[in-house]
């Protein structure tokens, strides 16, 4: 009680200051008042919850902003939504502070609307600890819990974050925004397995599908198809800002970020069956820039089945394993976010036919263009316009209709980690 009642910021954007014993009361309170309103404007007011929503950021501002996009969320996925924010600096003193809120939309013009709940916590100094016992009485019984932890992971010591996790079924996080993305890799992959039952997901996932789309509708063409088994270099460009150190940008993003093209250098890695080539002599691997070189085998023949996807897909075998390459490096762009994607290609030799598959963005953050050069001829491009560049909103609200693991990102997270060392 002492620390609930001790001095609270103001967050007018968070709604109604409440004693966190008052919470479920003062909504009430908060849906009768909106119920009288309702009746006077003569409206239908839905009041339904089908996921609880929980929104870990590190300060105020990262709430804020989460909050703010919350407006861009689709009514199909209404919640119970709970911000924390977890201020861990040793010298605020120890506090528990609680605002309420109900967030309104119209379905059907103005004639009806829905409103979902919106809880916001800020806990300081050692109430960070106790975080997760506070948490459970708000969420909604018989509901999944997603969380959607903003910023860096913490490391799989931290008992905070353990406890959050075992009370959710689904892990959002977005690596465009990892300060230490190598880091925050290795520890994805062990949060996933020290809980299988919970779901992982990544934001920048969704905004590579895409480029995954793209390669692979390179070989939906039967006469491309032949040059699929015969890649032998993968390269792979994502923009940086023009500085010299790393920076956080006012968005969020951290520059040089390779996360977007370490994902799909993953994504590739697996669907072409590479494995990492065991003369390691030439490999690249600079973390500060964003620069990696890969030396790879494979005794695999992929198929398009295989690429688009489907993980029981099987594979033939070459008589002799074949050497590649997988080359990613960062592209100064002062126009495109950094860790942006902006060129992949893949080179191919089949019984003496080359074949050059690109994808560039020639510094257009909107479209890409889409080449093909074999031996005897270039095929006219194509340009394609580019969903990449998604709101986080969109991408969120993808996350939010997936209730079961994905597979496919789970094992390109691994292949990511293989590639790491």
């Amino acid at each position: 009680m002492e620390a609930t009642n001790s001095l609270r910021p103001r967050l007018p954007w968070a709604g109604k200051p409440v004693h966190l014993e008052n919470v479920e009361e003062e909504l009430s309170l908060l849906w009768k008042i909106s119920a009288d309103n309702m009746r006077t404007g003569q409206n239908t007011n839905v009041r339904t919850s089908v996921l609880n929503l929980v929104i870990c950021a590190p300060d105020l501002e990262s709430a804020q902003s989460a909050s703010r996009l919350l407006r861009d969320l689709s009514s199909t996925h209404l919640a119970r939504v709970t911000i924390l924010i977890l201020d861990r600096g040793n010298t605020t003193p120890t506090s528990l502070s609680t605002w309420i809120t109900l967030r309104c939309f119209s379905v059907i013009s103005d004639m009806m609307r829905h409103c979902f709940e919106q809880t916001t916590i800020l806990a300081t100094n050692t109430a960070v600890r106790s975080i997760a016992n506070i948490l459970q009485p708000l969420l909604k019984p018989d509901l999944p819990v997603y969380l959607w932890w903003v910023g860096d992971p913490p490391g799989g010591d931290d008992p905070t974050f353990n406890k959050l996790v075992e009370l959710s079924s689904r892990v959002i996080v977005d690596s465009t925004t990892f300060f230490n993305p190598e880091q925050d890799i290795h520890t994805l992959s062990l949060l996933l397995q020290a809980s299988p039952d919970c779901a992982l997901s990544d934001l920048n996932w969704g905004r590579i599908t895409p480029w995954r789309e793209l390669v692979v509708q390179f070989f939906d063409v039967m006469e491309y198809r032949t040059y699929l088994s015969g890649i032998t270099s993968i390269e792979i460009e994502h923009a940086a800002a023009p500085f010299a150190t790393q920076t956080r940008t006012d968005l969020g993003d951290v520059s040089p970020n390779p996360a977007c093209a370490l994902l799909l250098a993953g994504w590739l890695k697996d669907r072409l069956g590479w494995t990492l080539a065991t003369d390691f002599t030439e490999n690249i691997h600079d973390t500060a820039s964003g620069t990696y070189r890969w030396q790879m085998e494979h005794t695999a023949i992929p198929n398009t089945t295989r690429l688009l996807g489907s993980p029981r897909a099987k594979v033939g075998k070459l008589s002799t394993a074949q050497r590649a390459t997988i080359d990613i490096r960062p592209q100064i762009q002062s126009n495109m976010r950094p860790g942006s994607i902006c060129l992949v290609r893949l080179i191919s030799n089949v019984d003496g036919k080359h074949a050059t598959f690109t994808i560039n963005r020639e510094g257009d953050p909107d479209h890409v263009l889409t080449s093909v050069v074999l031996s005897h001829e270039t095929r006219p491009q194509r340009t394609v316009s580019l969903a990449a560049s998604r709101k986080e909103s969109e991408l969120l609200h993808d996350e939010l209709e997936i209730m079961g693991h994905d597979y496919l990102y789970e094992q390109t997270l691994q292949e990511m980690v293989e590639l790491l060392g």
